[in-house]
């Protein structure tokens, strides 16, 4: 992954968070490299199904496509480049945002989206797997 691409993931906060502890213990020990330096502000970890069937709309992962191939500079020019009305594109923005997905950018009288922390693409990975994903218990009853 490069430090430019936004990482969301499923699932995998112990997994995030173990990477996180080795990263520290390199840096401590004086390694260098981008893996040490992997900036968390790029990794987006959701751990309930509500979040994620959220994110994964048809309308915000449309709307993500576009914010990352146009690079529009306002929300109107994001509802032009995806063919849809103003209002249903600013409500799936701010709802993109309420995620942690998009950030607003101030550029005069407009709001340009863009991608959590300036990155430039995104990377969407889901694991489930044994355990307790998402609130449920992977168990039988």
């Amino acid at each position: 992954m490069t430090t430019d691409t936004l990482k969301i993931t499923f699932g995998q906060a112990d997994e995030h968070a173990d990477a996180a502890r080795d990263r520290l213990r390199k840096a401590e020990a004086g390694e260098r490299g981008g893996e040490i330096e992997q900036d968390a502000r790029f990794i987006l970890n959701f751990e309930d199904f509500g979040e994620v069937e959220r994110l994964m709309r048809t309308s915000n992962l449309t709307l993500l496509e576009a914010i990352v191939n146009d690079r529009p500079d306002s929300i109107r020019q994001t509802a032009a480049a995806v063919d849809r009305d103003y209002k249903e594109v600013h409500r799936n923005l701010k709802e993109l945002e309420s995620l942690g997905v998009v950030e607003f950018e101030d550029d005069g009288a407009s709001k340009r989206p863009v991608l959590r922390g300036g990155a430039e693409t995104v990377d969407i990975s889901f694991s489930i797997g044994r355990g307790t994903v998402g609130g449920h218990s992977g168990a039988s009853a």
